[in-house]
């Protein structure tokens, strides 16, 4: 059983809603304005909103962008319902956080297969990653999403762990997560040594990384973990146990290295969370075929 928040200022529509997902065994609320529904959220352990985009005093969009800012409850899943079905008005909605979209009048059938849908995604996820303690794909996603609601300015880095698959064939899947735990302390490490008092870490999987940074301190950061990388190497194949020398990955030209690609993010900018890594793989992507380690800078917006 889910506990569901329905907030639309159609009763009809709304009370049928609630009665479909009753007798689908979920436990639900109404609200027919959007009245400090921040705080009702806050306080209630939902499972889901439903959410209109037209309310008395409001609209479903800033009650949206409200809680992808709030550090507390920004994970939670939100779906719009909305009898608004230009494709224009969808692509807002989805780009304000939203994780769907239902357009009025509502095939009941449909719906509650896609509120199943979206609470079997959110119980099963787990948006900390197992091997590095980072958040993980769907957690940095929502947090990249947190960072543009509050309109703030940022960097996002996108790092590779390149020659990983090298590493593992040569030696085992434990020795990958070695490496994949040692890089994670190697960008912490920096970022606390900076003095970052706010910044993101994410793991994407295998041996990609996304961070968020300060603008102005990001080609600095990338600049520390680089050489605390490549000055601590030779020690990391040493000591972690891998099967494989450092001196033979240097002569096979194997070494562990990185590939660290910058995009930012302005204040005011229109953007959505997919533009920005986007951005940030189209980088990644010259650079990487070109074999090409070190710092990629998005030079477009320098």
């Amino acid at each position: 059983m889910a506990k569901i928040l329905i907030v639309d200022d159609d009763d009809q529509t709304a009370q049928q809603v609630a009665n479909e997902l009753k007798n689908a065994g979920h436990q639900c609320a109404v609200r027919n304005n959007g009245t400090d529904i921040l705080k009702i959220v806050g306080k209630s352990d939902l499972d889901l909103l439903l959410l209109d985009v037209m309310l008395p005093g409001t609209s479903g969009f800033e009650i949206c962008r409200q809680i992808r800012r709030d550090k507390d409850v920004y994970m939670l899943p939100i779906i719009f319902v909305s009898s608004m079905i230009d494709e224009a008005e969808i692509e807002h909605g989805l780009a304000q956080g939203a994780d769907g979209y239902i357009t009025k009048p509502i095939d009941m059938q449909s719906f509650l297969q896609r509120v199943d849908r979206m609470l079997k995604m959110s119980h099963g996820t787990e948006y900390v990653d197992a091997v590095t303690g980072l958040s993980n794909n769907e957690g940095i996603r929502r947090l990249i999403q947190q960072h543009l609601t509050r309109d703030e300015s940022f960097a996002l880095i996108y790092a590779e762990l390149m020659y990983l698959k090298e590493l593992v064939a040569r030696a085992d899947s434990t020795g990958g997560e070695k490496a994949l735990r040692y890089l994670t302390r190697a960008l912490r490490r920096c970022a606390e040594n900076m003095g970052f008092g706010d910044y993101t870490l994410g793991h994407l999987g295998g041996g990609h990384f996304i961070g968020i940074v300060p603008t102005e301190s990001a080609e600095r950061y990338c600049e520390r973990v680089l050489k605390s990388w490549h000055k601590h190497m030779s020690r990391f194949y040493e000591y972690a146990d891998l099967n494989v020398r450092y001196s033979d990955a240097l002569a096979k030209d194997e070494v562990l290295d990185l590939i660290m690609c910058v995009t930012f993010r302005a204040e005011g900018e229109q953007v959505t969370a997919q533009d920005i890594l986007d951005t940030v793989s189209r980088i990644h992507k010259t650079s990487y075929n070109e074999g090409q380690a070190g710092i990629h800078m998005d030079r477009r917006v320098l």
